[in-house]
C-alpha cells in the first residue's frame, strides 16, 4: 500500500475515533444466493445467445467471429465507423491474437497508435485518445445478463482510452462470457487474495454513453463513444 493511501486510511480512521480495520472483511452471508445461481446453469452457448439479446437492448452491435477471421472483421467494423485515426491498447494479446499488422500501421485507410506507458506520456495518451476515432481493446469478460464489458485500467490501457474515442471495439473471447456482475467481481476479489496487482480502476461499460435526463427522451453518445460493437472470438 502506498504512503497517500495509508496517510488517507489513518485519517479516515482518526475522523472516525477509532483505530484502524487492518484485517480481512468477512463476506456476509446471503439470505439467497441468487447472485451465484442466476444464469448459472446455462452452457457457453446460452450465454452468448443471452449476451446479444442483452447487447441488443443497450444499443450495441455483437459480431462474432473466429480467431483466423479477427483481423478482417475489426478492418470490416473500423471501415463501418470511418477509420481514420485508431487506438489500441498498449496488450501482448494483441500478437497472441494475431493482430500484428495493427501496431504496424499496415491497415488501409486507418492510422494505428499504440497506447504509451509510463506517467511521462500521461498527456499524449489523453489527447491521442481525444483525437481518435476508434478505440480497441481486450475486455476481460462479457457480462450476459447486462450485455457490460469489464475491462481494467492499467499502464497498458488507462481510463480515457475506453471513454475519449467516438467509437469503441471490444473483443472478447467467447470462454470469457460470465452470467453477471458476480463472477467478475469474484476474479478480483480472488486476485488480491493472492496477493496478485490489480487496475487502479475496473470498469463495468454498458454500451455507448447515454442519458435520459432531458424530458425522458434517450439520447445516445452524450459524453463518450457514440457507437460501441462487441466482437466474441469463437475460441470454445
Amino acid at each position: 500500500m502506498s504512503n497517500n493511501q495509508e496517510s488517507f486510511l489513518n485519517h479516515v480512521a482518526e475522523r472516525l475515533g477509532r483505530e484502524r480495520i487492518r484485517g480481512e472483511v468477512p463476506h456476509p452471508d446471503y439470505v439467497h444466493d441468487v447472485v451465484h445461481t442466476t444464469l448459472s446453469d446455462k452452457t457457453q452457448d446460452e450465454l452468448l445467445e443471452i449476451a446479444k439479446e442483452s447487447s441488443a437492448k443497450i444499443h450495441t452491435e455483437l459480431v462474432e467471429t473466429s480467431l483466423e477471421e479477427l483481423a478482417e472483421t475489426l478492418q470490416t467494423i473500423c471501415h463501418q465507423f470511418g477509420d481514420e485515426s485508431v487506438l489500441i491498447a498498449d496488450d501482448p494479446r494483441f500478437s497472441e491474437y494475431g493482430l500484428e499488422a495493427l501496431p504496424a500501421g499496415n491497415w488501409p485507410k486507418a492510422s494505428v497508435k499504440v497506447w504509451q506507458k509510463g506517467d511521462a506520456n500521461r498527456e499524449e495518451n489523453i489527447v491521442a485518445a481525444s483525437k481518435a476515432n476508434i478505440a480497441i481493446v481486450f475486455a476481460e469478460f462479457l457480462l450476459a445478463e447486462s450485455g457490460s464489458v469489464v475491462v481494467e485500467s492499467s499502464p497498458e490501457q488507462g481510463r480515457s482510452l475506453h471513454f475519449l474515442p467516438v467509437h469503441y471495439i471490444a473483443i472478447i473471447p467467447k470462454s470469457k462470457i460470465v452470467p453477471r456482475s458476480t463472477q467478475a467481481a469474484e476474479y478480483y476479489d480472488q486476485k488480491e487474495r493472492d496477493g496478485e496487482q490489480v487496475g487502479s480502476s475496473i470498469n463495468f461499460i454498458s454500451g455507448p454513453s447515454n442519458s435520459g435526463d432531458i424530458e425522458m427522451q434517450l439520447v445516445v453518445g452524450v459524453h463518450g463513444p457514440i457507437e460501441v460493437t462487441y466482437v466474441v472470438v469463437l475460441d470454445k
